[in-house]
């Protein structure tokens, strides 16, 4: 088993501080703080755990392959055996599905592997987060509607700032609305290691836009 290099652990631990800071797939406080601090276990385990062999990656594909030429059941008990007879463990199998779909490849079998019957990789047919397709720290924020005092909800949004007062936002339906005011909401949202998770939401205050003010 190679030897760790520690040179790099602190860098590791850095860039998953900002990845935590960020949101999106949160990594583990405990898996920062050992790396932050060198402790030899969780750099050993850090060693271990990472890569996909070609080896690996090759039978999963394989099976695929077989998926799509009918020569391998996609129900998910069958699929449970065929990884289990070929060594591979379920986290690695999805991993290269999910790196299938994002080349393209053997998307037919992936698509047959995670809707058949009793599938465990169900999970791969969600609609992916915003995160996912790596366009940067999104926020979440509410947008209402103050047009003649309606108070009114329309949507939960993600973006990538909030919208300053004056600003314009185009709905894919109704009229063009302009931002007319921002207030920050105090809201608990859930907890993380057991902590209760508070944070200010920005309630973004919209009414109709309309063009004679910008004359």
């Amino acid at each position: 088993m190679a030897e760790p290099d520690y040179r790099y652990t602190k860098v590791m631990a850095e860039i998953l501080r900002i990845q935590r800071w960020a949101g999106g797939e949160t990594p583990d406080a405990a898996r920062i703080f050992g790396l932050l601090h060198g402790f030899e276990s969780v750099c050993r385990q850090e060693n271990e755990s990472f890569g996909i062999s070609e080896a690996d990656q090759d039978k999963v594909e394989d099976m695929l392959e077989e998926v799509e030429a009918k020569t391998q059941s996609t129900d998910g008990m069958s699929i449970k055996d065929r990884l289990r007879d070929d060594g591979i463990d379920e986290s690695v199998a999805s991993c290269v599905m999910e790196l299938c779909l994002l080349e393209s490849r053997f998307t037919d079998g992936v698509n047959a592997v995670i809707n058949g019957r009793g599938s465990v990789f169900s999970h791969l047919g969600a609609r992916r987060s915003p995160e996912h397709d790596w366009r940067g720290a999104l926020h979440y924020m509410e947008l209402v509607d103050c047009t003649e005092g309606a108070g009114k909800p329309l949507h939960a949004v993600y973006a990538p700032a909030v919208p300053r007062v004056g600003e314009i936002v185009t709905p894919e339906k109704g009229s063009r609305m302009v931002v007319v005011a921002v207030e920050h909401v105090a809201a608990t949202i859930g907890s993380r290691e057991g902590r209760p998770q508070a944070c200010l939401v920005p309630y973004i205050m919209l009414k109709v836009h309309d063009p004679a003010d910008d004359e």
